[in-house]
């Protein structure tokens, strides 16, 4: 089931009988004492997004602020990262709207976007709305091809590509963020190239280990020591460069404030 539509129904039941969020929550404990029991001397790094900024200020568009989007500085991160490391051949797994894509776009010199494809989602009993969502800010990008497929079966070979950064943001069970972090790291392109997982955090200070274990599980040992979180995402990193990292200390003092400015932008639908 596509992460839309399992959330929607997730939040439903939830609103329908309320006492279903202890079981979430029990669910992420379960999660952090098997995370822990596989990885006992594993300790957290991350990174600081700030540190990824060449000057004060990052456009974010575009940005619908709906449901089931990333966060503002998800997005910052992988326009940072794009700038930063001149990356060239973007692929995300898991399009929604195309935000993330979108916002990429102007940065790289071509965008992958793996996704359902809409006769799979419709029959999966999706509304007719939120399927038609789908791509709605990417399907106008020139440089944006759009790829449609499951990721647990589609040949990535076809595509005949190798990606300088890959953005994983299907299936958030430990299972599938196993497999598409196996599989598709066959696709970097070369030592330099990039991985970035969404939902790596419950929010953008707490590990979220289901996650997590699937990313760990899914990359070699040696890989390990070059995962980080990032501070102020929802987002865990793979980056084999030297950068500055900090251990996680949850519920610190602010060490940043950010600037936000809305501005209304006209938007027609082709």
């Amino acid at each position: 089931m596509n992460k839309i539509s399992k959330f929607i129904k997730a939040v439903q039941l939830i609103i329908q009988k309320p006492y279903l969020l202890n079981n979430v929550l029990k669910d992420e404990m379960v999660a952090k004492e098997s995370f822990e029991k596989a990885y006992p001397n594993l300790s957290f790094r991350q990174i600081r997004l700030v540190d990824l900024m060449d000057s004060d200020e990052v456009k974010i568009t575009p940005y619908a602020f709906l449901s089931g989007s990333s966060l503002a500085t998800d997005f910052a991160l992988l326009q940072l990262l794009c700038r930063k490391y001149d990356v060239k051949d973007y692929l995300e797994i898991g399009t929604w709207r195309g935000e993330s894509a979108a916002n990429v776009s102007s940065y790289v010199d071509r965008v992958t976007t793996f996704n359902l494809g809409d006769e799979q989602l419709l029959s999966l009993g999706l509304p007719k709305d939120y399927v038609a969502s789908h791509r709605f800010f990417s399907k106008d990008k020139v440089n944006i091809q759009h790829v449609f497929g499951d990721s647990q079966s589609f040949d990535f070979e076809t595509l005949h590509q190798t990606y300088d950064l890959i953005f994983i943001d299907g299936d958030h069970s430990t299972e599938a963020v196993r497999r598409d972090t196996t599989k598709l790291r066959s696709f970097l392109k070369n030592e330099k190239s990039i991985i970035v997982w969404h939902d790596a955090k419950v929010d953008t200070e707490y590990p979220r280990y289901e996650v997590l274990r699937g990313i760990y599980e899914g990359l070699p040992t040696e890989m390990h020591a070059k995962v980080y979180l990032v501070e102020n995402s929802l987002c865990a990193v793979y980056l084999p460069f030297d950068v500055p990292s900090e251990s996680i200390q949850i519920n610190r003092l602010p060490r940043t404030s950010f600037e936000l400015t809305l501005k209304k932008l006209p938007l027609t639908e082709k």
